[in-house]
């Protein structure tokens, strides 16, 4: 959603070149790759392996609803060495389209292959029984084009949508699409989100330029645990300590209406720890500052937000 020219095998070799760099395990391609010839496919597939990156491919729903076409095609998905698929447009909730959920969900598992579901309905524990679902759509993400404000429908998702469990958004845009939104809040939204498997909306080479990659790079996709901060506010401001082994993230995306938080760390262990921390820069919002500090549990941050700003911190 960022730009460059997605549709070709170089680019894809690229993109999974600029993937592996970032220590992203992935690269998703969209449907183009069905005009390829299976040796380029398998080219793409052996490529990005050596950059540690494995292949996910999109397909179209219909495309899966005879069952024999759907074996046929969870087989050639795993005789060409990908990983997982990007199955799309369900738009209803018919009977027809619950079992099809299912059908390629098991499907999917039979070939060792994860899925995201795009064009669905929201989960609702499909996922128990078949980890295989990694992530599924049921939200309007950041491939939207038309909401008029991207800050209050962020801080509403995580209170609503999200409680019915993982959501793929696309997040994190660094272009004009973001609207209201500034940098930092558009990083906030990459760990704001669950995601098992996060898909961004950025350009690759886009965040590997970006003065707060090595906080993106680090951002995780699961999560051990979540708190909510007691100032989050639905459609106000979203705010979250979350934990990924030993290590803590604060993530806050504000709403539309400046305003000046404080985070008392006393989810920290003891001891001092080496924090990086993202802010809103005051004047510019396609703009971060990137510091440096050592706190400890009994500090607090004080954090100034913009409208549409936003924050994350790594411990």
């Amino acid at each position: 959603m960022d730009g460059g020219d997605e549709n070709t095998l170089e680019t894809m070799k690229e993109f999974s070149r600029l993937a592996g760099e970032l220590g992203f395990e992935y690269n998703l391609v969209e449907g183009f790759w069905q005009r390829w010839s299976e040796g380029e496919l398998r080219e793409l597939v052996d490529y990005s392996r050596q950059h540690n990156v494995g292949i996910w491919l999109w397909n179209h729903s219909r495309d899966i609803r005879d069952p024999e076409a759907r074996a046929a095609f969870f087989a050639h998905v795993q005789d060409v060495g990908a990983v997982g698929v990007k199955l799309d447009f369900f738009d209803h909730e018919a009977k027809e389209i619950m079992d099809l959920y299912r059908a390629a969900l098991e499907g999917a598992a039979e070939h060792r292959l994860m899925v995201d579901f795009h064009g669905a309905n929201k989960p609702t524990g499909e996922s128990r029984t078949w980890p295989n679902e990694l992530n599924r759509e049921a939200v309007s993400g950041m491939e939207r084009r038309s909401m008029p404000a991207w800050s209050q429908h962020d801080t509403t998702i995580p209170f609503t949508r999200m409680l019915a469990g993982h959501l793929d958004f696309t997040p994190m845009l660094f272009g004009e699409r973001r609207r209201e939104t500034s940098w930092a809040h558009q990083i906030a939204t990459a760990a704001l989100f669950t995601a098992p498997l996060r898909v961004y909306g950025a350009h690759p080479r886009t965040i590997l330029e970006h003065p707060a990659a090595e906080l993106i790079k680090s951002i995780p996709s699961v999560w051990d645990e979540t708190h909510v901060l007691p100032f989050s506010e639905i459609g106000e401001v979203a705010a979250l300590a979350r934990r990924h082994g030993k290590r803590w993230f604060v993530v806050i995306a504000n709403g539309p209406t400046a305003r000046s938080v404080q985070v008392p760390l006393s989810f920290l262990g003891g001891g001092s720890h080496a924090a990086l921390l993202v802010r809103d820069e005051v004047d510019d919002p396609a703009a971060v500052r990137v510091e440096h500090a050592t706190l400890r549990r009994d500090d607090a941050l004080k954090i100034d937000l913009r409208a549409g700003g936003g924050f994350v911190a790594r411990f």
